[in-house]
């Protein structure tokens, strides 16, 4: 919680009246800001494995260093009102003293009360505040699934979809000239939402400073009469890249959806472009038609325009649950399981909470046995997106999967894999195995955990849809690239539509690489569905002979 800032307000003397109220307000709102962005981060922390991955940080900075600001701002105008106080008392006794008549002291202390009274307001309404407000509030109000609140993107090479960025990578040799700092990344990446708080005198003072002039009309006759005025825009963004142009005239407004629009179509997120928001909380649309003519614009590019926005969520009374990340939201009923899950559902390190270290076990290993003693895998991410979905595997994971814990895995690791794989079948349903299964698990194992994994024969599936041309060509290159299991898991996944559960990062990379490269202008061209576990299990027999 954030110190409340009334013992720093300077006493409430009559000079100071309006702008200590203006003071003591901004502070309380700011600190209740802080509040609500305190309570996310708690909230991040408490439910995400990698609470990094929702980028706040940076905003939360902002919005104390303007905490801090306003605290040094009000410090400072009240030793100056102190000192002009002082200044003014003097002179006036030396002046009371001499022959020339002077003005009264006390009008000449309501003259230095009056200049700092104006100095303090104009650095109070000077305040960033007020649109860090709009931006926690839009996010409140109309947004789902937060990854960031702000981010830069370029349209200057390869820019990478949020969720894939690690946060401490470094845009190196970037151009910032050919880039857009976007203030919400919402949708789980798919929404990118501007806020801007310019105010229509202002924006109607920059577009008569930039010659947006209506033409004229005199020698309009007829329908054409009828016909609102055309705008004179002296540059507009014509499909040719004009980052290389000066576009000191352009205006703000206008500039700043060409450069969402050109960083939008140079990002992919889940194989399409992010949806575009701008909103203008400060203007009413309807009511200058020179401003209407720049929102029409605006939305010429692709953007949504909205303008005073209703920010029906008040903050401090918000459920903040609604704004963490929602990487399940458009899972198929069925989910495709990749090997390396299946290995990570059967684990020891998945299931003991206090497995002992032992000195002959790999770094690997003991650094997942530390990872998940603070946030488990099966109760904080993996079951959460198995739900009570079905849960199908290729006969050729299956097999893998089999082999490897044949070889390398404990006793309660064969035992784990019996149930997932629902051998003998003979022992009953579902029920019988989650029973079973919890018997060997240090965890509360879901009671709507659909076990046991069902195998698919995938070839003659894969082969049968590849005949019948349900895959772009694209499906060739993809396929020249992988193994043969990873071809079973992978096709089987996107010739049926099923999501693919997996981590295995560098596939999924791999695969989205070569559709792009060969996405030509089919912008409909699309992938497998593929969601990616951040990170993985091994078995702790794998490496239990091998020294560090």
């Amino acid at each position: 919680m954030i110190q409340d800032p009334g013992s720093l307000i300077p006493p409430n003397d009559e000079h100071t009246k309006a702008s200590t109220k203006a003071s003591a307000e901004l502070h309380k709102q700011c600190m209740d800001l802080l509040n609500d962005l305190d309570s996310f981060q708690a909230l991040l922390k408490a439910t995400l494995r990698n609470p990094q991955l929702v980028e706040v940080r940076q905003f939360r900075s902002n919005v104390s260093a303007e905490m801090k600001m306003l605290l040094k701002l009000e410090e400072r105008i009240k030793s100056q009102v102190e000192k002009s106080k002082r200044n003014a008392e003097d002179s006036g006794d030396n002046e009371l003293h001499g022959e020339q008549k002077q003005q009264p002291i006390d009008d000449m202390q309501s003259d230095v009360d009056s200049d700092v009274e104006m100095r303090l307001m104009h650095a109070l309404r000077s305040s960033n505040l007020p649109f860090y407000q709009a931006v926690w509030g839009i996010v409140l109000s109309s947004c789902e699934g937060l990854l960031a609140l702000g981010k830069r993107f370029y349209w200057d090479g390869e820019t990478k979809a949020p969720w894939k960025k690690s946060g401490n990578e470094k845009q190196a040799n970037k151009d910032k000239r050919k880039s857009v700092f976007v203030d919400i990344v919402a949708g789980d990446g798919t929404e990118w939402v501007k806020v801007s708080t310019i105010s229509e005198s202002r924006l109607l003072f920059e577009m008569a400073k930039k010659g947006w002039e209506a033409d004229s009309e005199d020698d309009v006759s007829g329908a054409e009469s009828e016909r609102p005025p055309r705008r004179t825009v002296l540059r507009n963004f014509d499909g040719e890249d004009p980052g290389e142009e000066d576009d000191d005239d352009d205006l703000e407004l206008i500039k700043l959806a060409r450069d969402l629009r050109k960083a939008a179509d140079a990002t992919r997120v889940r194989y399409r472009h992010p949806r575009l928001r701008i909103v203008l909380p400060k203007i009413e649309e309807g009511n200058v038609p020179e401003i209407d003519d720049i929102l029409a614009e605006m939305r010429s590019y692709g953007i949504q325009v909205e303008c005073q926005e209703t920010l029906s969520a008040t903050i401090g009374s918000s459920d903040l649950t609604r704004l963490l990340p929602q990487p399940f939201k458009n899972f198929t009923p069925t989910l495709n399981v990749d090997c390396t899950l299946l290995l990570a559902m059967v684990s020891d390190l998945s299931h003991v909470k206090n497995l002992p270290i032992l000195p002959s076990f790999h770094r690997a290993i003991v650094r997942q046995i530390e990872v998940d003693k603070e946030m488990p895998l099966l109760p904080s991410e993996l079951w959460p997106a198995m739900g009570s979905r079905e849960l199908v595997c290729t006969s050729e994971a299956g097999t893998r999967m089999r082999e490897i814990v044949d070889l390398l895995g404990t006793d309660t690791e064969k035992a784990r894999m019996r149930i997932v794989m629902g051998e003998p079948s003979e022992d009953g349903g579902c029920d019988s195995l989650i029973k079973r299964f919890q018997a060997l698990s240090d965890h509360h194992v879901p009671e709507d955990w659909k076990l046991p994994v069902k195998v698919i024969d995938a070839q003659p599936v894969i082969n049968a849809c590849l005949a019948e041309g349900k895959l772009p060509p694209v499906a060739d290159e993809v396929a020249e690239g992988l193994s043969d299991i990873n071809y079973s898991v992978f096709m089987y996944g996107w010739v049926t539509g099923t999501t693919t559960i997996t981590s295995n990062r560098t596939i999924d990379k791999q695969i989205e690489t070569t559709i792009e490269k060969n996405r030509g202008n089919d912008e409909r061209l699309e992938g497998p569905v593929v969601w990616v576990c951040d990170t993985a299990r091994s078995l702790v027999g794998k490496d239990r002979d091998r020294k560090d």
